[in-house]
């Protein structure tokens, strides 16, 4: 999907699926508050198991996904949806407590993009998830290009193979004709040395017999 010009980015990311995984009210209040004030479309999740069901179904654009939670952390939330391929290219943002550096490390080692540190301000929310939409869309932009290409490329080969095929076949039909005017010239000249007229053109039915009524004057 291009991005065109900045107003056209904004309405591609508007309508954009954001799955918020979070055990604690309180903080998925204030981030479905923040998203859908800036347009975007929220699925909600309280646990990991929602949050993968949830994902598998409405395929989100986007998972801002909470690293403490109880019986499946956000760390293997993540590792089960990057196993899904439905969810696999689903980019996640993780989370996580303030100056928790070890988190933030195991985070990237599980496939996150992204980071948010707590208490997050809704300016920091917005900005790094508008970041990574833009970069999905310019990366399908990108592939849909490629593809393009790769389909023009290949229609360019088949017509440099069919051109070059059709002109194998006329240089052989000249080289054909050539022989055959080569051969004509020589079965030519024979005869006419041979009955001595010049100008001898052919060897077809209606000269032999002018070759014969000839023949027969002479003697």
């Amino acid at each position: 999907m291009g991005l065109l010009n900045m107003s056209e980015n904004a309405a591609e990311l508007s309508g954009a699926k954001i799955l918020v995984v979070d055990d604690v009210p309180a903080n998925l209040d204030v981030l479905i508050g923040a998203l859908q004030s800036d347009g975007y479309v929220v699925l909600v999740a309280t646990d990991g198991v929602s949050a993968l069901r949830v994902a598998d179904q409405e395929a989100p654009d986007l998972v801002l996904l909470d690293v403490a939670m109880p019986e499946m952390d956000g760390f293997e939330v993540c590792r089960r949806l990057h196993a899904i391929p439905r969810t696999r290219e689903i980019p996640v943002i993780f989370v996580t407590a303030a100056g928790d550096t070890e988190q933030i490390v195991t985070g990237f080692r599980n496939g996150a993009v992204d980071y948010i540190v707590k208490p997050f301000r809704f300016e920091e929310v917005i900005a790094r998830i508008r970041t990574q939409l833009e970069r999905i869309h310019l990366a399908r932009a990108l592939r849909d290009k490629n593809d393009e290409l790769a389909a023009a490329n290949t229609e360019l080969r088949k017509s440099y193979q069919n051109a070059a095929e059709a002109n194998r076949r006329l240089e052989t039909e000249i080289s054909r004709r050539a022989a055959l005017d080569n051969r004509l010239h020589m079965i030519s000249k024979r005869e006419e040395e041979r009955w001595g007229i010049e100008g001898f053109v052919g060897d077809s039915p209606t000269v032999r017999k002018i070759l014969r009524d000839v023949g027969m004057l002479h003697n």
